[in-house]
């Protein structure tokens, strides 16, 4: 299983920086309650992850919020719902 170290900045808040899988990942998106919550392509539909990328929702809004992640280790995975 592939692990990523991935960053979630939100105004107003601290940024949350951790290191995990992409399981855990999507937990942490889930929990947050982010503004106008749309998640990210890889975290919503069966495909392959990309290794490194950002994703950034509702840019020069007070909703804005964003997601960088880059994968450390393992093999590519294909997301399983």
């Amino acid at each position: 299983m592939s692990t990523y170290a991935w960053t979630i900045r939100v105004p107003g808040r601290q940024d949350v920086q951790r290191v995990t899988t992409l399981d855990e990942l999507r937990e942490y998106l889930r929990v947050m309650d982010l503004p106008g919550m749309a998640p990210p392509e890889f975290t919503t539909f069966d495909a392959e992850v990309h290794d490194h990328g950002i994703y950034t929702h509702n840019e020069g809004s007070q909703d804005e919020w964003s997601l960088t992640w880059t994968k450390v280790d393992g093999e590519p995975e294909s997301i399983e719902q």
